[in-house]
């Protein structure tokens, strides 16, 4: 089976839809990787002749990984070329998932084909076209509500309980966990892409200080560091504390359920390690994480970085039962999402 098609479906399916995401080293992974497990879930829900395909911008990378689900994959270069595409497929549902999608083709996709549109994860006025939009954590104040626009009908969901988790998270949350006593097992894991280079610095801080850690470092797809990354291990050979690389990790529940604490950047992955039962550390990545979570968690900037020892010793983590935390739900509005998408 070919990794990508750029050509027309030729069956008439039950149903069609199209999910549209991107990623890169800007924009991050987490919107893909959500789209994946959407795909899964609606998959589960759907007859054996409906179809689902995925559109994007994006380069091989984002391509292989959407690839790996075997749904068919769309490459196009433009706005333009997807409308085409999208106007030729008439699919009966439409989902975006990425920061950006731009309200000149979501307005034209509900003009020329009409069909349902949904938008995940949105910061445009895209929003205002759609049918259902789900904001998890941006826009959300991380509270969870869902309500309906009077006027045009619109469904919006706010708030953690939207996130759209993978199944395996599910048997996690179900695991109790001893209560924290001394910080030894520690994961990074910062983004498919980690814009800022969080992995190679937060692991450099942490190979430096006199305690001894046993560190899971989890690098993705879209990572850009790589050399910056292989300066840190080599200036580091002397270290006490053992460490080991993982690039791509497929067991990430697993991994975050054993860890002691996850150190990770606002998104999917702070939520996830949350809902299994696992303290976070959560560094931001740019302004926008930062302001966001400001005043709900605490995040921390590269330059503090000198104050890691300290909130290791402490424990100044963000803790699963804080009971602003427990409140989100995390996750556990799956359901009533596909409902809706479905409905």
């Amino acid at each position: 089976m070919k990794k990508f098609k750029i050509s027309y479906l030729s069956i008439s399916p039950t149903m069609k839809t199209a999910i549209i995401t991107d990623g890169n080293s800007t924009l991050g992974m987490g919107h893909v990787y959500q789209a994946i497990t959407l795909a899964g879930e609606l998959l589960k829900k759907i007859d054996e002749r409906s179809k689902i395909f995925f559109i994007t911008k994006s380069d091989l990378i984002v391509i292989d990984r959407l690839s790996e689900t075997g749904f068919d994959v769309y490459q196009f270069p433009d706005d333009d070329a997807i409308l085409n595409a999208l106007v030729n497929e008439a699919p009966d549902r439409i989902i975006f998932d990425k920061l950006d999608v731009s309200p000149l083709l979501a307005k034209q996709i509900k003009e020329t084909i009409g069909c349902k549109l949904i938008i995940f994860t949105n910061l445009t006025m895209a929003n205002r076209y759609a049918d259902m939009t789900v904001l998890a954590d941006i826009g959300s104040n991380f509270e969870n509500i869902c309500e309906k626009n009077a006027i045009s009908g619109g469904i919006h969901y706010y708030g953690p309980k939207y996130w759209i988790l993978r199944p395996e998270f599910f048997i996690y949350t179900k695991r109790t966990k001893k209560p924290l006593s001394i910080v030894r097992n520690v994961m990074l894991i910062f983004g498919g892409a980690d814009q800022s280079n969080l992995t190679s610095e937060v692991l450099n801080e942490l190979l430096r200080m006199s305690s001894t850690f046993e560190i899971t470092v989890v690098v993705g797809a879209a990572f850009t560091h790589q050399e910056e990354l292989d300066a840190v291990i080599e200036q580091n050979r002397k270290t006490q504390s053992t460490f080991q690389i993982v690039y791509n990790l497929k067991e990430v529940a697993e991994t975050m359920h054993k860890s002691d604490v996850v150190f990770a950047s606002p998104g999917l992955s702070f939520f996830e390690a949350l809902a299994v039962g696992t303290p976070v550390l959560g560094f931001h990545q740019n302004e926008l994480q930062r302001d966001v979570y400001k005043g709900y968690l605490t995040t921390l900037d590269k330059s503090e970085l000198f104050r890691l020892s300290s909130i290791i010793e402490n424990k100044s983590f963000i803790f699963p039962d804080d009971p602003f935390v427990a409140s989100m739900k995390i996750g556990q509005g799956k359901d009533e999402l596909i409902h809706a998408i479905l409905s």
